[in-house]
C-alpha cells in the first residue's frame, strides 16, 4: 500500500519488496504476511478502499486494543456525563422550586409588612382618637337619676334647659359649691326624650371645677338628692378597661387567693377614681362590700334605690355612651382598710 520502507512494527525487520500495511493510528508499518494476519480478501478490500477514497483504515493490534480501551472509557465518560446532566437537571428544578418558594415567601413577607404597617397606623389612629376623646371629656360630668322636666308638648327646649340648669344649681348648693354655677359651660340631656330620665351632661369651664364637684358628690347622701349619681364622662374604652379590672378582680379572688390570704380576709378589689382605676389586694371590709366615696360616684342607700328603679331609658342608650349607669367600688386611697 505504500512504497515507503520502514522497520516492521511486529518483527522489527526491514521491508523488502513484500506488501506492507500502515496503521492509521500510530503510523507504523507492518508486513502483510505473516505479521499483519490480514487475509488476502482483507488486503484486497483495503486496496479498493484506498483506490476509491484515497485512504484506507487499518489499525494494528496495539492501537486496536488502545482504541477499545479509549472507547470503553469514552462510554463511561458519556454515562457519567448523562448522570451529571440528570443531576444538573434535578438541581435546576430544585433551584427553580427554591426560587419559587423564595418568591412566595418574599411576597408573603411584603404582605405581612404591609398589614403590620396598616395595623400600626390603625393603632396610632385609635390611640390618637382615644386621646382626643379623653381630652374633650376632661371637664365633663354625667349625672344620673336627675329628675327631668316633662311638661308635655307645651314645654319648649328652652324650658327644659332652664329646668336642668335649676337642678344643677340646687345640686351645687346642696354640696356647698353654689359659686361654681358660673363655671358651667354646657348643661344638656343625653339621648332622645322618652320614658325615664335621661342622663344629664354637664361641661365645666375648668377641670378644677369638675374635680371639686366630684369630691363633694358624697355630700348628697342623706338629702333629697341622694339618688343622684355623679361620675366623670368616660370614653367607651375607659369603661371597658374598668369592667376588665372588675372581671380580673373576681378571677383572682376565685383562683389566686392563698389560704393565708383567706385567713387574713384579704381580697383583690378595684380602687381609685373613675378613669383612674387599679387593682390592689387589701382587707375585706364588711358584708356590704366596698363603697365609693370622694371623687367617685355616691353609693349606698341612694345607689340601691337607683338600681331598683326599673329599666333604663331606651332612648338614652341611643345617645352618648355615658348613658349606662356607672359604679364605683372604692375611692382612690391605697389602703382603705386603714380608714
Amino acid at each position: 500500500m505504500s512504497s515507503k520502507k520502514a522497520t516492521c512494527l511486529a518483527c522489527a525487520k526491514p521491508f523488502g519488496k513484500e506488501v506492507s500495511i500502515q496503521c492509521v493510528v500510530c503510523g507504523l508499518w507492518i508486513h502483510h504476511k505473516p505479521c499483519s494476519q490480514v487475509s488476502d480478501e482483507g488486503l484486497k478490500y483495503l486496496e479498493e478502499m484506498h483506490k476509491n477514497t484515497g485512504s484506507a483504515y487499518w489499525a494494528c493490534r496495539a492501537c486496536t486494543a488502545y482504541s477499545q480501551g479509549i472507547t470503553k472509557r469514552m462510554n463511561m465518560i458519556e454515562k457519567d456525563l448523562d448522570a451529571i446532566k440528570g443531576d444538573v437537571k434535578q438541581n435546576t428544578e430544585g433551584v427553580r422550586k427554591a426560587e419559587s418558594s423564595i418568591e412566595v415567601m418574599r411576597k408573603e413577607m411584603e404582605k405581612n409588612k404591609k398589614e403590620m404597617e396598616e395595623t400600626l397606623k390603625a393603632s396610632e389612629r385609635r390611640m390618637m382618637g382615644e386621646w382626643r376623646e379623653r381630652e374633650i371629656r376632661r371637664k365633663n360630668l354625667v349625672l344620673h337619676r336627675v329628675e327631668e322636666m316633662t311638661g308635655g308638648a307645651t314645654a319648649t327646649a328652652e324650658d327644659r334647659r332652664t329646668a336642668d340648669m335649676e337642678k344643677m344649681r340646687q345640686i351645687l348648693d346642696t354640696v356647698g359649691l353654689i359659686n361654681l354655677v358660673d363655671e358651667i359651660k354646657v348643661c344638656r340631656r343625653i339621648g332622645e326624650r322618652g320614658e325615664g330620665e335621661r342622663p344629664l351632661l354637664v361641661v365645666m369651664k375648668t377641670e378644677e371645677a369638675k374635680k371639686k364637684i366630684l369630691e363633694r358628690a358624697s355630700q348628697l347622701q342623706g338629702t333629697d338628692l341622694e339618688d343622684i349619681g355623679i361620675v366623670p364622662d368616660l370614653t367607651n374604652l375607659q369603661r371597658k378597661e374598668e369592667e376588665e379590672l372588675r372581671v380580673e378582680a373576681e378571677r383572682r379572688n376565685e383562683s389566686e387567693l392563698t389560704e393565708e390570704d383567706k385567713s387574713k380576709n384579704l381580697q383583690w378589689v378595684v380602687v381609685g377614681a373613675r378613669g383612674e382605676k387599679r387593682l390592689i389586694k387589701t382587707v375585706e371590709r364588711g358584708r356590704g362590700g366596698w363603697r365609693g366615696r370622694g371623687r367617685g360616684a355616691t353609693r349606698g342607700r341612694a345607689y340601691q334605690r337607683g338600681r331598683t328603679r326599673g329599666p333604663e331609658n331606651r332612648a338614652s342608650k341611643r345617645g352618648r355612651e355615658t348613658t349606662e349607669e356607672e359604679e364605683v367600688e372604692m375611692d382612690d386611697q391605697e389602703n382603705p382598710a386603714k380608714r
